[in-house]
């Protein structure tokens, strides 16, 4: 049972943890969730996931939309205050600075 929990994907592995737990009188999830190393609540989802219709293409592991935000979408702005940050603290050359991802893909002229 080990061996074949820990080589499924993370949806599989919480559904498998609920089908085995359901199989056991109380205490099945505790025992379940020891024996595979995962959590009460891993294994519980698991149960809760078998009640419930398929709500996830079969492709997906998880829903869309989950992870971590770009920077750029929460802090639109976030170029100008990068700027206007390094603009007080910059030495040298007096050249108007420019936008970040033009600056990027300049090409050094001959030394």
């Amino acid at each position: 049972m080990q061996e074949l929990y820990s080589r499924l994907p993370e949806k599989s592995r919480r559904l498998y943890a609920g089908v085995e737990a359901l199989k056991l009188p109380y205490g099945g999830i505790s025992y379940i969730a020891e024996l595979f190393g995962c959590s009460r609540d891993t294994v519980s989802a698991g149960i809760k996931e078998l009640a419930e219709a398929e709500t996830l293409p079969k492709n997906r592991n998880r829903k869309a939309g989950g992870g971590r935000k770009l920077t750029l979408e929460k802090e639109p702005d976030i170029n100008d205050v990068f700027l206007a940050l390094i603009k007080e603290h910059t030495a040298g050359d007096p050249k108007p600075v420019m936008s970040l991802s033009n600056g990027m893909k300049q090409k050094n002229g001959p030394i």
